[in-house]
């Protein structure tokens, strides 16, 4: 008695509109489906994000900062160590805000946040957009109006709520322009951060072993194997007091823009372009 043929099973269709799908999915909606379900969480996840999560970074370094004055010297530099991460952590977060707010026509603002992987090119590249467009024209790329404009906008925000936005925004320009003027640094140290990802890092506090000659007692280095030029990169940061306040300060303004941006986005815009995907918004 032969045995039956092999019968391939149909693949399944989407459980939101039918349509067949062609591959195997790890959900059981079609691409359509699945983006504009992502979608409809935009507004919900921007908003408990600027709540909750886009504050983790600045209430880390900022308990460091502070354990600073309770810890031995050993101690001191780890506690400085952990600023510079949070500093590279809230920049890396709001450079991926600022590339999913840009990019909102193209794919749902939460695939374009969680989804944000950090490169030389898009480090770069947020630099470059707010020195030759301006924090106002890089707002406007960001669906956001000047704040001067809010009283004329066409909106259900009530006044109290006009006058916050207003002030959201006004924040956020002040704040545009203090990245402006530190891109130097700002830039040097995303690139650098881009450029170690994906590498194991260890600490030491002694160099001569390595570089012929010891670290001064009030810095620390960072250790990491550089894959693509094939060398041992050493970055020596400062564990001065002064100089972490800085970087926490740095935190601060990331963190505050963060924040604000969401804030000002989510007021301004409704439920209905959320859904469409911003494709009626002018551009």
């Amino acid at each position: 008695m032969s045995a039956a043929p092999h019968q391939v099973p149909e693949p399944a269709g989407c459980s939101v509109c039918g349509a067949p799908l062609d591959a195997p999915h790890a959900s059981d909606r079609c691409p359509a489906c699945y983006e504009r379900g992502l979608r409809q969480l935009d507004a919900d996840f921007l908003d408990n994000y600027a709540r909750f999560g886009a504050r983790s970074r600045q209430v880390v370094a900022e308990a460091c900062l502070r354990s600073l004055v309770l810890g031995d010297v050993s101690d001191r530099k780890l506690l400085a160590i952990a600023i510079y991460e949070q500093f590279t952590g809230a920049a890396t977060e709001f450079l991926g805000l600022y590339h999913a707010l840009r990019e909102r026509r193209d794919r749902p603002i939460v695939q374009g946040v969680l989804g944000f992987s950090l490169d030389t090119a898009r480090a770069v590249a947020f630099f470059e957009d707010l020195e030759s467009q301006g924090p106002t024209d890089l707002l406007h790329s960001l669906g956001l109006p000047h704040p001067d404009q809010i009283a004329s906008l066409k909106s259900d925000l009530d006044a109290r709520e006009r006058k916050q936005v207003r002030e959201a925004l006004r924040e956020a320009l002040a704040d545009l322009e203090r990245v402006q003027s530190y891109r130097e640094i700002g830039e040097r140290a995303l690139i650098g951060a881009a450029r170690g990802l994906g590498s194991t890092k260890a600490l030491t506090e002694r160099t001569e072993w390595l570089v012929g000659r010891q670290i001064e007692q009030s810095r620390v280095a960072a250790l990491a194997l550089n894959a693509e030029s094939r060398h041992l990169e050493v970055a020596y940061l400062s564990t001065d007091e002064h100089a972490l306040e800085g970087v926490v300060d740095g935190i601060d303004v990331m963190t505050r823009l963060t924040r604000n941006l969401i804030f000002a986005f989510v007021s301004l815009h409704g439920p209905a372009q959320f859904r469409d995907g911003f494709r009626f918004e002018p551009a």
